[in-house]
């Protein structure tokens, strides 16, 4: 039996962690911690979660707590993340692992001296389109890849101002939604190291943080890949999506569909979507729950490790720099 300490009751833990955590086998939630004591508590009575606290320390040593889940706002995360990691806890933090790269790789020492494992939440690698993806670029299905276009554009969410606030977040939309596509990309490109990135921030709507990205990464390997990621693009719904062309093809995401030269003739195939963009939504993060409790068991191994964040880190504080300068910045 895994015991869980989930800290922080906000939007992502009552919508996703809470219900999917609280019927899943081999799990028990123990405490649910808040600043805000009497939402913790109002949310164990209805999960039926035996103990609610005002901060991670007074949890920490009730019976059986072997995880924390981190799913306060990310100015919580380091300081949240690094009490669990010295008293011995696996940890999995909601995306991005923290507000900067500094505080990622004080993470990441931390875990690596009390030999615990650390999971970044980034549901989108356990979509099923995602993973058929990857699965077909594996096989070599459309040949090398040289060339990925992706993007996250949708509108800011009216229930989580602290995420203009750069003091609580860390930055704007790149680390809101960038750091998802820059994730993607890379797992898509087996994490093929970027060599360096041009990027230009927008301020439409937000004066403090940025709502609008655009980059350009170039990896190593010769392949490039462009980010695009907006709080304030108007558009009649969200666009994500995330297209990969190789010499022999190009593979594409949401919906999946894969096309492939054959002599003189283009094919192009799909797998139906029968399920709607809310049930893929919440499968994608089922699927990766179970994951990290099977990781914790041993079962598996970890994905979306603290290493992958902070090379995730790394590249949007060079996106920042690039904006800033106005000039490509190579990432050593």
């Amino acid at each position: 039996m895994v015991g869980i300490i989930l800290v922080g009751a906000g939007n992502i833990a009552q919508s996703i962690h809470l219900p999917l955590l609280s019927a899943m086998s081999g799990v028990k939630i123990l405490a649910i911690c808040d600043r805000q004591v009497s939402k913790a508590r109002i949310l164990a009575e209805r999960y039926k979660v035996p103990h609610a606290y005002r901060s991670v320390e007074e949890a920490l040593n009730l019976p059986g707590a072997t995880t924390v889940f981190v799913t306060t706002s990310t100015d919580g995360h380091a300081s949240v993340a690094k009490t669990a990691i010295a008293a011995g806890k696996h940890v999995f933090i909601e995306r991005p692992a923290a507000r900067t790269l500094q505080e990622a790789m004080e993470i990441r020492a931390l875990a690596q001296e009390h030999g615990v494992n650390v999971m970044i939440g980034m549901n989108h690698r356990f979509r099923q389109d995602v993973v058929n993806m990857k699965n077909a670029i594996d096989r070599g299905e459309i040949g090398p890849v040289f060339y990925v276009k992706a993007g996250w554009v949708k509108q800011r969410s009216t229930d989580a101002r602290w995420l203009a606030n750069a003091e609580m977040s860390g930055g704007g939309v790149l680390v809101d939604l960038g750091i998802t596509v820059i994730d993607m990309i890379m797992h898509v490109l087996d994490f093929g190291r970027v060599r360096s990135v041009t990027g230009s921030t927008f301020h439409q709507a937000t004066k403090s943080v940025e709502d609008g990205v655009v980059a350009m990464l170039q990896f190593e390997s010769g392949a490039v890949a462009t980010v695009e990621t907006s709080w304030s693009i108007i558009r009649a719904e969200d666009l994500y999506y995330c297209n990969v062309f190789g010499k022999k093809g190009s593979a594409y995401i949401n919906p999946y569909r894969l096309v492939r030269r054959t002599g003189n003739t283009i094919q192009s195939s799909t797998s139906p979507q029968r399920k709607t963009q809310l049930e893929i939504y919440m499968k994608s993060y089922e699927t990766e729950l179970k994951h990290f409790i099977n990781a914790v068991k041993g079962v598996v191994p970890m994905v979306s490790t603290i290493d992958d964040a902070i090379e995730r880190m790394r590249i949007v504080e060079a996106i920042y720099a690039s904006a800033e300068h106005q000039r490509e910045i190579i990432i050593p």
